[in-house]
């Protein structure tokens, strides 16, 4: 399936340069061979990617372009 429609990438390209060991969307456009366009697609791109380092921890080091703020769930 397309995951960016601008630079017409792939699930399975993105999945194989993070196989590669890319922890990153941005850096994962750059390697596939042109940067994000609008940015639209970069945090689902980033979970395809997280989805496959998931069981690899890297040292503790942030790579994803943007931090998802954490959500506070009220109870009653």
């Amino acid at each position: 399936m397309y995951v960016c429609v601008c630079n017409a990438y792939r699930d399975t390209e993105i999945r194989a340069v993070a196989q590669a060991g890319v922890r990153c969307a941005r850096k994962a456009y750059q390697e596939l061979g042109n940067g994000p366009q609008c940015g639209r697609c970069l945090s689902f791109a980033q979970g395809l990617i997280d989805g496959i380092h998931e069981d690899q921890p890297h040292g503790g080091q942030v790579t994803h372009a943007r931090q998802r703020p954490a959500v506070e769930v009220a109870t009653p």
